[in-house]
């Protein structure tokens, strides 16, 4: 008699194709649900600790201020050591601030009596976190582009003005930080909560190569450009700045963003001329003998990776996210400090 178990079915031990094929299937739906999520979960964190490194410089620049009883101005040099542009060591503001933001040590490594290039290559060429955005790419190295440095993605706002650097100065300079004068508290007219003291900046591709690399490089069309363009350089039109950024450019300059010790725009300026994320490249006027614009004009806005604007520290000390989207003027008199212009929405 046969035993019960030769009765019973065998047992299966696979899978057969097509429930492989369905699993599979089931698989990369999820892993296409769970990207978008994980991406937006790591955006969102980059643009936190953006912010972050923003509300810190503020808050350093307060400290200074507190200290001083003014802002610094965007070039530090030794009195006693007029050697030109070069050997005066024209360092930025965030020089004078290493010992607000944990880097008294970086700070001391400083010698504004020695040479241009030691200072460069020495402290002037160490990576600070506080100048650097996680969602930002990495700064060329100073191997491939010179007058490049270890990268930085903040600078200081000279306003909404297109007179870059040298040439703003005086009426020609409306921000919150100058080349050349030390601001007071009380001479934010507007308020610090309506004023931008710094935002968001990209390094450079690394390449003096035309045509400039979107939206990284600067492109230089000559100053006669913005004279023959813009009518009111505090406030160029939308078409004024899109007829000097159309133009045909007779220079680039690929190292912006790079080295944060340096005063010039697109290093540790920006300005308010033109929207964030600016449709066209920065677009300056005659071109620089460093980097990356060190006079006469330039349109050098906000620019970031974060998705649909940049982050901007207002003189509070208050961290604001600014749309792309946002109104033209409004913007520019965000940037400047003594406008007297109602605000729109921002």
């Amino acid at each position: 008699m046969p035993s019960p178990s030769s009765h019973q079915p065998l047992g299966r031990n696979a899978f057969t194709l097509i429930e492989l094929l369905v699993v599979i299937a089931i698989i990369a739906v999820l892993i296409g649900l769970l990207l978008p999520a994980v991406q937006k979960v790591r955006s969102a964190a980059a643009r936190s600790k953006c912010q972050n490194n923003l509300k810190q410089l503020a808050l350093a620049m307060h400290s200074y201020h507190d200290a001083n009883m003014k802002f610094p101005k965007n070039t530090n040099r030794d009195p006693a050591n007029p050697g030109g542009w070069q050997g005066w060591e024209y360092f930025s503001a965030n020089y004078v601030i290493l010992p607000y933001i944990e880097q008294t040590a970086l700070f001391n490594q400083f010698n504004l009596q020695g040479t241009w290039s030691a200072n460069l290559t020495g402290p002037m060429n160490q990576p600070v976190s506080t100048f650097l955005c996680p969602a930002a790419e990495q700064a060329p190295p100073r191997t491939q582009i010179s007058w490049g440095g270890p990268g930085t993605n903040y600078a200081w706002s000279s306003g909404s003005s297109v007179r870059t650097a040298w040439s703003a100065v005086g009426s020609n300079f409306n921000g919150m930080i100058s080349v050349t004068d030390q601001l007071r508290m009380a001479n934010i007219n507007d308020g610090l909560s309506n004023t931008i003291l710094a935002s968001e900046i990209i390094s450079g591709s690394g390449s003096n190569s035309s045509p400039a690399t979107y939206p990284k490089d600067m492109q230089f069309v000559n100053d006669s450009t913005f004279t023959a363009n813009i009518t009111d350089t505090n406030f160029p039109t939308l078409a004024q700045l899109n007829a000097v950024g159309t133009a045909s450019p007779v220079g680039v300059r690929g190292n912006g963003g790079t080295l944060w010790g340096w005063y010039a725009h697109s290093q540790s300026l920006l300005n308010t001329s033109a929207p964030p994320n600016w449709e066209h490249p920065n677009t300056g006027g005659n071109c620089c003998p460093g980097g990356a614009h060190d006079w006469g004009y330039g349109i050098i806005p906000p620019r970031s990776y974060h998705d649909g604007g940049v982050n901007a520290a207002m003189g509070d000390g208050s961290v604001r996210f600014l749309n792309d989207s946002i109104n033209l003027v409004t913007f520019q008199c965000l940037g400047h400090r003594k406008d007297g212009m109602p605000l729109g929405e921002f």
